[in-house]
C-alpha cells in the first residue's frame, strides 16, 4: 500500500508543520531615550509576539499622553528571524513604522543560545531562543510637509532615539503556547491585560498628530 503509506507520511509533516508556526514567542519592551533628540517622544513599552522559529508578528506600544495611558497596536508587522554565521546564532527583531508625518525603525538583535522546550495542546519542540535583544528605535523626518503636532506652530521636525531592550516573556510565552494560540489570539489577549491596567486604544483617540517615535493615526 504504498501510496496509503506516501499519504499518510504526507499528512503527518503537513499537521508537523502547521503545529511549529503556531508556536510564539512574546517579547517585552522597554525604551530608554539616548543622545540628543528634539520634538522627539519615547515609547515607554511595549510588546513583540511573533512565530517563535521565525516569520512576522505583531507589535504593541504604549506611551502616556496627557495623563493617558495609551497602546497602539500595529498587526502583521516587522519581523523575527535567526541569522545563522557558522556556529552563532543571532535573533533579530526589525520593522519600520511609518505614517503622514514621521517615521520610525525599531531594530534589535541578541544571542539565539538558549534552547527552550514549547509545550502546546498538538506538540512539543526544543528551540534556540534569544532571552534578551538589545537595539534601537530611531526616529528623522524633516516634516516639511506635515508638522510636529505640538502646541506650538514653530515645532516643525523630529529626531531622536532610544535604546530598546526585548526581553522574553517567558509566563506569556508559555501560555500562549500551551493554549495555542494564533498570533491574532495572543495580541488580543495582550491587549486585553493593558486595558486592565488602564491603557486604551491610542490610535483613535491621539488623531492625526503625533511624531518622534509614534503616537498617531497610523504609525509609527
Amino acid at each position: 500500500m504504498p501510496h496509503l503509506r506516501s499519504l499518510s507520511l504526507a499528512i503527518a509533516l503537513f499537521l508537523t508543520a502547521g503545529a511549529a508556526q503556531a508556536q510564539l514567542a512574546v517579547y517585552k519592551l522597554t525604551f530608554a531615550s539616548a543622545g540628543e533628540s528634539i520634538n522627539y517622544r519615547a515609547y515607554e513599552s511595549g510588546y513583540y509576539v511573533a512565530p517563535i522559529e521565525g516569520g512576522t508578528g505583531s507589535l504593541i506600544l504604549t506611551r502616556t499622553i496627557g495623563g493617558v495611558k495609551n497602546y497602539f497596536t500595529y498587526e502583521n508587522f516587522g519581523e523575527l528571524f535567526v541569522a545563522v554565521k557558522g556556529v552563532d546564532r543571532k535573533a533579530v527583531i526589525s520593522a519600520t513604522a511609518a505614517n503622514t508625518v514621521s517615521t520610525t525603525t525599531f531594530f534589535a538583535i541578541g544571542a539565539a543560545d538558549d534552547k527552550k522546550k514549547i509545550s502546546s495542546r498538538s506538540a512539543e519542540l526544543s528551540v534556540y531562543v534569544a532571552r534578551v535583544l538589545h537595539g534601537y528605535a530611531v526616529s528623522a523626518d524633516s516634516e516639511r510637509d506635515l508638522p510636529y503636532s505640538s502646541s506650538s506652530p514653530t515645532d516643525i521636525g523630529v529626531a531622536g532615539a532610544s535604546l530598546m531592550t526585548c526581553t522574553l516573556d517567558d509566563g506569556m510565552t508559555d501560555q500562549a503556547n500551551r493554549e495555542s494560540r494564533t498570533l491574532t489570539a495572543e495580541t488580543d489577549d495582550i491587549l486585553v491585560f493593558l486595558e486592565g491596567k488602564g491603557y486604551v486604544d491610542g490610535i483613535p483617540a491621539t488623531g492625526g498628530g503625533g511624531g518622534g517615535g509614534g503616537g498617531s493615526t497610523a504609525a509609527p
